[in-house]
């Protein structure tokens, strides 16, 4: 039986033709698409591993121009689920909003952005799986948050044998919040099937190669970020994402 095409299958095809190529470039570390569609099959393992699958099937990702921010990303995307991506930049009482409203089973956050939890987690619905995969040491939090589980570095899934969950065309792909008029953070969800058509446009239109260089600037709260990373993922280009500091 032929998967459904989704947004992750461009970067499956990448990592199989060229593992050995240059896939991201952030905070001064580069991975082959080998590395990080190893990275991304740990955490999606550990999705299913830890039943993540909860209606709707979400992921967020706290995380802030990261290797974790990328391999959450796809992650989530291997998993079968759509991403929620949340910014540390933002006021933290909005970015608790929009992961109370986007009904997340799990949050996948990078080491910079873990300082937010304390005020991120307050009154949030008990029951959250919680990845912080740069973290050896979740003990605290786990005391201090017990309706919520907590996994560290440690508790990742070792093996990245995992099968791409393939999800549907008209199934979320991601989930972007925008601020409305009244001021409110308001989900807009994109499915596979409309973003797909997008990047096969903007591909050929382009004729974006594996020598192609991308320069990822958009945030991943913004929708312009998709064009930065999937287009580049689909022919196995490579992303390279400058720091905060670097954008100003």
């Amino acid at each position: 039986m032929t998967m459904t095409r989704s947004l992750f299958s461009g970067f499956l095809r990448s990592v199989e033709r060229y593992p050995d190529r240059l896939a991201l470039s952030v905070e001064g570390r580069n991975l082959t698409y080998g590395q990080l569609g190893q990275y991304a099959a740990r955490i999606a393992a550990t999705l299913e591993r830890e039943a993540c699958a909860a209606a709707p099937e979400l992921t967020a990702v706290f995380a802030y121009r990261s290797v974790v921010a990328f391999a959450g990303m796809l992650g989530a995307l291997q998993r079968g689920h759509g991403y929620v991506p949340l910014n540390r930049t933002f006021p933290v009482e909005r970015s608790r909003t929009m992961l109370r409203r986007s009904g997340c089973a799990a949050v996948i956050v990078d080491q910079d952005s873990a300082a937010q939890l304390n005020p991120l987690l307050v009154g949030c619905e008990p029951g959250l799986c919680v990845i912080l995969p740069e973290q050896d040491d979740v003990s605290d939090l786990a005391r201090q948050f017990p309706g919520h589980r907590f996994l560290g570095r440690g508790d990742l899934v070792q093996s990245a044998a995992i099968r791409s969950t393939s999800p549907g065309p008209d199934a979320t792909a991601y989930l972007l919040f925008t601020s409305g008029s009244t001021g409110v953070p308001k989900g807009v969800m994109v499915a596979h099937r409309n973003v797909l058509a997008f990047i096969d446009v903007m591909v050929e239109r382009y004729a974006i190669s594996e020598r192609d260089r991308f320069s990822q600037t958009f945030d991943m709260t913004f929708d312009l970020s998709v064009f930065d990373m999937f287009v580049a993922f689909e022919r196995g280009a490579s992303v390279h994402c400058p720091g905060q500091r670097e954008l100003i």
